[in-house]
């Protein structure tokens, strides 16, 4: 789908749409039950129709009533070596790789787009030395396929913390159901710590126990149940992220549906805005961002890597030098978004560079460029064109513009319904 977005301004009020991290750990701690849990606020998306699919491949029962999710924990009972189509979607994959090993004796996982090129090999190096059988293959269609059989059991697991921490996330998950105790250690430094936290949250709030010892470092007893806990979405913070940034360059949007006190990462939007000089502004309804005079920053992107896209957008319209730092787990995305923020910035008139995994970006005064931008099939980097678009010299045509349902689905919709130009 080629879309062409023009300049101008954003202004209104919206609701943030449904946190897909959330929603990703929610729906596999209701699969993982017995009994019934409803799920209200629901945004489907590619990514979360994956982890719907994978969990009916586990026996659950999954209906979506506009925005209501039903979920019925092992309403049927799994084949032996079930298929799990996990779509595009890097945290279904990692998430339910250690599940199918607990409960049915491993599956074949098939990836598409990219997601067969994402590292797995944490996983290879930790379950295959334990007895589990590993193989990557291709699929009669093109498609990557990863064979996995075998069974998990309890014991010592370590991973490092330069790792993503969708391997810690699908542990987390697996361990409690194990026949004995077993302790979960992450090395330091720990990487998208956020997003752990997020983990361990959803499912102690399902009954299930676990001890942090230490500083990630968890005693996770075994033959533990998840208990049923109907709940409503949080906002997602990197969904919101990039109208905030379109606020620090001049729009207007309030959003609301969003969780001060949220553990998703992306929530530092707020606090490295602030740190560029702009004002966040709590008004009746939600949160705005007010443009000011803005100037370079210095900041590591570890814990909040998806909103470095919009950030850099924000660096590029500010005064002086601004470098991202490590932003190297950009490249193992759907695109190499590293790569791919830099093509955008420079295609519109920035001055953006890649310097190994840091993006250097030189402050420009306005974005002298227009036309026809790369946004390499990747639902965050036509957002970014969306945005820059709004302080580029003129119209600003992608294509790919479908690659949207990854992720927000309706993105297009409510751009238009804030004011913004796209056709």
């Amino acid at each position: 789908m080629n879309i062409t977005f023009m300049p101008g301004c954003l202004k209104g009020r919206m609701d943030a749409p449904a946190s897909k991290s959330e929603a990703h750990r929610r729906m596999i701690c209701a699969g993982l039950t017995k009994g019934d849990t409803v799920i209200e606020q629901f945004m489907t998306s590619e990514d979360t129709q994956a982890t719907a699919n994978c969990l009916r491949a586990l026996g659950t029962a999954v209906e979506l009533e506009g925005k209501t999710m039903k979920i019925r924990g092992f309403a049927v009972k799994p084949e032996l070596l079930p298929v799990f189509d996990c779509g595009e979607s890097g945290s279904t994959l990692r998430f339910f790789v250690p599940l199918a090993l607990t409960l049915c004796h491993g599956g074949i996982f098939r990836m598409h787009g990219r997601l067969g090129q994402r590292p797995m090999e944490v996983y290879r190096d930790l379950f295959v030395p334990r007895g589990v059988t590993w193989r990557m293959a291709e699929g009669a269609d093109g498609a990557a396929e990863l064979m996995v059989s075998g069974k998990i059991r309890n014991g010592e697991y370590v991973l490092p913390g330069n790792v993503s921490s969708q391997f810690v996330s699908g542990l987390l998950f697996a361990l409690p159901l194990l026949e004995g105790d077993s302790t979960l250690t992450v090395l330091p430094p720990v990487e998208s710590a956020g997003y752990i936290r997020m983990t361990v949250q959803a499912i102690r709030e399902s009954g299930v126990e676990i001890e942090e010892v230490a500083p990630y470092s968890w005693m996770i007893p075994g033959l533990q149940t998840y208990h049923a806990k109907s709940s409503e979405m949080q906002g997602d913070w990197s969904q919101a992220a990039v109208l905030l940034c379109a606020d620090a360059l001049g729009s207007e949007v309030e959003i609301g549906g969003l969780n001060r006190d949220s553990l998703q990462g992306d929530a530092a939007v707020l606090e490295l805005l602030e740190k560029m000089g702009c004002t966040v502004v709590h008004g009746e309804h939600g949160i705005s961002v007010k443009a000011s005079e803005r100037h370079a920053i210095d900041v590591n992107m570890n814990d909040y890597p998806d909103i470095a896209p919009m950030l850099a957008l924000v660096c590029q319209l500010s005064e002086g030098t601004s470098v991202l730092r490590s932003c190297g787990r950009l490249r193992i995305k759907e695109c190499d978004r590293l790569a791919g923020t830099v093509s955008i910035l420079n295609a519109l008139g920035g001055n953006a560079q890649e310097d190994g995994d840091d993006m250097i970006i030189h402050g420009v005064k306005a974005l002298t460029g227009s036309g026809e931008v790369d946004t390499f099939h990747d639902h965050r980097m036509v957002m970014l064109a969306s945005v820059a678009a709004l302080c580029a010299a003129g119209p600003v045509q992608v294509t790919g513009a479908e690659a949207l349902d990854k992720s927000w689905p309706a993105y297009l919709e409510t751009y238009r319904s804030l004011g913004g130009t796209a056709k």
